[in-house]
């Protein structure tokens, strides 16, 4: 088999480190985003150009006469007028925003800064047109305040209205992501409690193993302990990861299948039916070897003839199927070992956490009723594969995968 690859760059880790698991930075006030002073400058650029044209041209249409051109001046003015009222909005409305109709004092904070707005802006235009303004006539300071106060007013309230949407916009957006942050952290919390329920389940198996053969071969059992180490290693290497590619997946199965044969010799025959575009497709890391396991303890375990073991993988469409067939009693057979374990229901749990309805486990007997065939349904992904990464004990090639075989016996493995 190819050997696996980098564990470290593998999809679907779960890194559960301070780092990965912090909050998501608060947001940013809007006052300080550079896009908030782009809008608000190139706006009181455009409305104060498009206006002093504007005015310009449908003013040569009055039969009296028109305005000389640079008496629109004035509508620049008025633009960059509204271009710091616009400012004095945003910084208002980070400052104290108004996310309530019982927040009294804030609401009067809001009219007072916008009367305040309601005379800076009458002033300042006034002062500022009669200083540059060809031709601009200077009626006094409370003309200009009676003539611009309701429009000044009015446009001030409109411009806070829409800051407090924008903000309040931004704010449930920020409460959908830490709310979808805190939802993904518990799904990878969960399945990473299930994945780890699994390795004690098979640690206890193995070590049952190779307390009995201690009484009967030391030397086979040393080698199984090797074995067994050799995959705890990978295991520990692994903690943190969800999916693995489907190559990285039968390595595992295969250092698996080189313990379990220390106990059943060559009554285990393992085959191999895997498309080879399937090798490469993403799966639950420790997906197979609980599935594994049950086959042997429902098949070889049950029944002393049995002992073949067919391992599938292939793509229909876009999903991917793996299923594991044993020879053993059907499943409809009486058994004492009948039953769902931790391999199944964990199994299942994983599944549907990762996948949700895309996803489907069914256990089923073959037409004879002689073998159980457990096939599993998930999306196809493919797994871009990182560098090489050498399991211990697996085998350098994938059975078939060399020779472009779909399906090679395993006599041994």
């Amino acid at each position: 088999m190819t050997t696996p690859r980098s564990l470290d760059t593998r999809i679907g880790s779960f890194d559960p480190s301070p780092a990965s698991g912090e909050h998501p930075p608060l947001l940013q006030p809007l006052h300080k985003l550079p896009q908030t002073w782009k809008i608000i400058w190139w706006w009181t650029l455009w409305y104060g150009s498009a206006s002093w044209i504007t005015e310009y041209l449908f003013s040569q249409l009055d039969p009296a006469g028109g305005h000389r051109f640079m008496f629109g001046l004035s509508r620049m003015v008025y633009a960059f007028n509204w271009g710091w009222a616009a400012a004095v909005a945003v910084f208002m409305t980070d400052w104290r925003p108004i996310t309530s109709g019982r927040q009294y004092g804030r609401v009067l904070l809001h009219s007072a800064v916008c009367l305040v707005v309601v005379v800076g802006w009458a002033t300042l235009s006034y002062y500022i047109n009669v200083a540059i303004v060809p031709g601009w006539e200077a009626l006094g300071i409370g003309r200009m305040l009676s003539t611009t106060a309701k429009n000044v007013l009015f446009g001030y309230g409109v411009l806070v209205v829409l800051v407090h949407i924008v903000h309040q916009m931004r704010m449930h957006r920020q409460r959908e992501v830490t709310a979808l942050r805190a939802a993904s952290l518990a799904t990878q919390a969960q399945l990473q409690v299930l994945k780890m329920e699994l390795q004690p389940h098979f640690l206890f198996n193995a070590l049952h193993s190779i307390s009995s053969l201690m009484h009967s071969d030391v030397k086979v059992a040393n080698e199984t302990l090797v074995l067994l180490s050799d995959m705890l290693r990978h295991a520990v290497d692994t903690s943190r990861v969800q999916e693995v590619p489907l190559r990285d997946e039968l390595a595992t199965v295969q250092l698996f299948t080189q313990i379990e044969q220390v106990r059943f010799g060559e009554r285990l025959r393992l085959s191999w039916d895997v498309r080879p575009e399937t090798l490469d497709a993403a799966v639950p890391h420790m997906l197979l070897q609980p599935l594994l396991e049950n086959a042997i303890k429902h098949g070889l375990e049950v029944d002393s003839s049995a002992g073949s073991i067919l391992l599938a993988a292939r793509r229909t469409g876009d999903e991917l199927e793996l299923s594991i067939h044993n020879d053993g009693p059907g499943f409809g057979t009486d058994s004492p070992r009948r039953g769902a374990g931790v391999g199944i229901t964990n199994t299942r749990a994983r599944l549907k956490q990762l996948y949700g309805t895309r996803q489907s486990l069914a256990i089923v007997s073959t037409a004879d009723a002689k073998g159980t065939r457990v096939t599993i349904r998930m999306p196809f992904r493919v797994v871009i594969p990182p560098p090489a990464f050498s399991l211990p004990g697996s085998p350098s090639a994938f059975p078939g995968e060399a020779s472009g075989a779909a399906r090679a016996p395993a006599g041994g493995v």
